[in-house]
């Protein structure tokens, strides 16, 4: 902890943009987690190996004979020490595969990277089928990829629908002016505590479990990063990266279609949608018609009048 608080001390900002201050810093936190957790697994390994040989030493002093009470201690000393070690490597392991599993259990490494290998394996793309034809060469494949979705989500030409009516519900002057009001600190506290602690991070690399340890360090970054966005109405450029994936729809996928994007957007773009959600929530069944089973909660498709 005292490594993350330092860091972030020294972290170089940004004076005239908020967003892009709490992005340069978390960049330059992430880049020396990066140079001190090498150090670390490379010193955990080196650690495990002396005391796997203390290990074996004390063993073969108890089967001797001299099974003195110091040396069961310094035996208990070591097995606990060996322990932490493989709790840390078992978090780490956790984290990758994204499953729910008790750390204080006893680690399956083989098990860990078992469903990590699978899941890369299921992912993966080796080529996709066009026309008939076998494509396997990466620039086939992505190209196949990039004119599919490009035709897809591309801006349409037609006209869009318009309707020209009279919408019975409507907010009053008052839930309009607490829609449009400053976002306060609860809000933005709240929207971040709204959030997954272990949910896949973005390309920052920071989870929300992240946000909340640290809350009292980052806390004044965030909120100030999060008011810039509704001040001037849009991410600065940079600051709304995000890591787009092919996930197949069903197994053995082998054609363009089969596939479907996702984006693993950051944590503040998170933090902003969290907010607006929150504040929508309480105002939408005054606009929702009553028999709209959708978009509002406690409302279920049994409740409609149909």
């Amino acid at each position: 902890m005292k490594f993350v608080v330092d860091t972030w001390s020294l972290a170089p900002g940004d004076n005239r943009n908020d967003m892009r201050n709490l992005m340069k810093k978390l960049k330059f936190l992430k880049i020396k987690i990066r140079e001190w957790n090498f150090g670390h697994i490379s010193s955990s390994r080196v650690e495990m190996k002396h005391l796997q040989e203390e290990l074996n030493r004390l063993d073969t002093e108890i089967e001797s004979g001299k099974g003195m009470d110091v040396i069961i201690s310094k035996r208990m000393e070591v097995i606990n020490s060996m322990h932490n070690i493989n709790k840390t490597y078992a978090i780490e392991s956790l984290q990758k595969v994204k499953i729910k599993w008790s750390v204080e259990g006893d680690e399956n490494s083989h098990f860990f990277h078992g469903i990590l290998n699978k899941r890369r394996k299921q992912i993966s793309i080796r080529g996709v089928m066009k026309d008939g034809i076998w494509l396997d060469k990466p620039d086939q494949v992505k190209e196949e990829f990039l004119n599919h979705f490009r035709d897809r989500f591309a801006r349409p030409i037609e006209n869009h629908v318009s309707f020209d009516m009279e919408f019975p519900n409507s907010l009053s002057r008052a839930q309009q002016e607490e829609l449009e009001s400053d976002v306060t600190h609860e809000e933005i506290k709240r929207a971040v505590w709204d959030c997954g602690v272990d949910k896949s991070p973005g390309p920052n690399g920071f989870t929300f479990g992240f946000y909340r340890q640290f809350w009292d360090l980052v806390e004044k970054d965030v909120i100030s990063a999060v008011n810039y966005f509704f001040k001037h109405g849009e991410f600065s450029s940079g600051c709304n990266s995000s890591f787009n994936a092919l996930i197949p729809k069903i197994p053995n996928a082998n054609m363009v279609k089969d596939f479907r994007p996702i984006s693993l957007i950051g944590s503040l773009y998170k933090i902003i949608t969290n907010v607006l959600d929150n504040r929508l929530v309480p105002v939408l069944s005054v606009i929702v018609h009553e028999v709209q089973s959708e978009f509002v909660s406690g409302r279920k498709i049994m409740d409609g009048p149909f």
